[in-house]
C-alpha cells in the first residue's frame, strides 16, 4: 500500500539539525508518530516525502524552513503580564512555554523576564531550521469513515467527540 491521502500512517522518525544534534527521537521513546496523511498534521515537507512511500520503507531527507515551520521572523513577539504565565513556574530567558491565543495554543520561548510582563519570541522553536530526518514507515492503513470526517486518527476507543 502506498501513501496517499487519507491514508494512516504510522513512523519512527529521528529529527536532527544542522549539526547532527538530535532535536527527536521516536525510537527513543518507543512510541511511533501516527498521523492522517493529507490532513497538514505533519509539517508539509514531511507530507511530501513520504507520499507514495511504501509500508517498510526508510526515507532520509532535509526540509528547509520553507518546507517546515517557516523563517523565523524577527518581529514576532509579544510582550505578555505574567499574571498569565503563572501555569509555567518559574520563567527565565530561553524557557520554551505554551501561550493561549486566539488561535489555540502556541508554543513560545522566553526573551526576557521583568518585574510584571515576559516579552517572548512566538516563532516556532524550529523555525528558520533546516530540519533532517531518517524515517521508517512502520505501517499504512486507510482511514476509517469516521476518522476522515473528523480529520485526525482515532483511538481504538474512538476520539471521544
Amino acid at each position: 500500500m502506498l501513501i496517499s491521502s487519507n491514508k494512516v500512517v504510522t513512523v519512527h522518525y529521528i529529527l536532527s539539525d544542522d549539526n547532527q544534534n538530535v532535536i527527536e527521537n521516536t525510537y527513543d521513546i518507543g512510541k511511533p508518530t501516527v498521523y492522517l496523511h493529507g490532513r497538514n498534521q505533519m509539517v508539509r515537507g514531511f507530507e511530501a516525502n513520504l507520499s507514495k512511500a511504501t509500508e517498510g520503507q526508510k526515507l532520509s531527507f532535509i526540509l528547509m524552513p520553507a518546507d517546515a515551520y517557516g523563517l523565523k521572523n524577527i518581529n514576532n513577539t509579544q510582550r505578555i503580564p505574567i499574571k498569565y504565565l503563572k501555569h509555567e513556574g518559574k520563567l527565565t530567558s530561553g524557557k520554551q512555554i505554551k501561550v493561549n491565543t486566539d488561535s489555540g495554543v502556541r508554543q513560545g520561548t522566553i526573551i526576557k523576564v521583568g518585574k510584571f510582563n515576559a516579552d517572548v519570541d512566538m516563532n516556532h522553536p524550529l523555525a528558520g531550521k533546516n530540519l533532517h530526518f531518517e524515517v521508517e514507515v512502520i505501517d499504512i492503513r486507510d482511514a476509517t469513515n469516521s476518522e476522515i470526517s473528523h480529520g485526525h486518527v482515532h483511538s481504538e476507543n474512538d476520539c471521544g467527540h
